[in-house]
């Protein structure tokens, strides 16, 4: 996935909560803005999750976003 589409999806308002899905069916919740950070280089995401755990991901590893329920390709 482009991270452009990510980017939106961030920026949405007011802010719709997403997953992230990623090719082997695991999804990382998105719940807020403020949980993401795009690196400088724009090849990596890292999302925080509520309870201070993360996930580091690559935007070109990420399959689609469903946004509760329904999906963004």
């Amino acid at each position: 996935m482009r991270i452009d589409a990510i980017e939106e999806a961030l920026q949405l308002r007011p802010f719709v909560p997403f997953r992230l899905i990623l090719p082997s069916d695991r999804t990382v919740a998105v719940p807020h803005p403020e949980f993401v950070s795009i690196s400088p280089n724009r090849k990596q995401v890292l999302v925080w999750n509520k309870r201070g755990g993360w996930s580091l991901i690559e935007p070109a590893l990420v399959v689609e976003l469903a946004f509760n329920g329904a999906k963004k390709q």
